[in-house]
């Protein structure tokens, strides 16, 4: 598992965090991967983050993925913050991202999940 992290500031003042994802993604991937976002946004209000998983494969049950929601400091992640998640073109990848939106919203986080990147990109934009 390998991704990338892009902090882009645009224009119109809003932050927007790009994440590029590819490999097998495990537990301990994810937990690294918001890590990762948390250090991006940190300080950050109304940033929007695009994980784009498309690439990737996910080796993690709905077990592992309550464990993980529930160990993410999630207390430091600002609440105008959007995150949207494009999945793998599998239906087993996309619910269990899914499942994680699920929890991300269980504790207060702007979370979805998308096969398109282009209408998670529009959601981000509360475009839709």
């Amino acid at each position: 598992m390998n991704f990338q992290v892009k902090l882009f500031n645009w224009q119109d003042q809003d932050k927007h965090v790009v994440v590029l994802a590819r490999g097998c993604m495990e537990r301990a991937g994810f937990r690294k991967l918001f890590d990762e976002i948390e250090n991006a946004t940190r300080g950050l209000n109304q940033c929007k983050v695009l994980v784009d998983l498309s690439d990737g494969t996910y080796a993690i049950d709905t077990l592992e993925i309550e464990g993980l929601v529930a160990e993410l400091p999630l207390d430091r992640w600002a609440r105008a913050n959007k995150i949207a998640f494009v999945s793998a073109p599998g239906s087993a990848d996309y619910h269990r991202l899914y499942f994680l939106r699920i929890g991300l919203v269980g504790r207060g986080l702007s979370a979805a999940v998308f096969h398109n990147p282009k209408i998670a990109i529009d959601w981000l934009a509360g475009m839709m």
